[in-house]
């Protein structure tokens, strides 16, 4: 399995982001501080938005 970053969009406001999808730590959104993201140990929880596109 290779690490990638993935565009994300925020549940609550729309903005898009671009994450590691190896986050260790909780990532909020820029514009509405929403939690998009839990680490859980290997890939990021996706927990506040949806994937828009896996980036390579």
């Amino acid at each position: 399995m290779t690490n990638s970053f993935l565009k994300v969009s925020c549940r609550d406001c729309g903005n898009e982001s671009t994450i590691f999808s190896r986050a260790t730590t909780a990532i909020a959104c820029d514009v509405c501080s929403a939690t998009l993201t839990k680490p859980s140990g290997g890939k990021a929880e996706l927990v506040g938005c949806t994937v828009v596109e896996a980036l390579e």
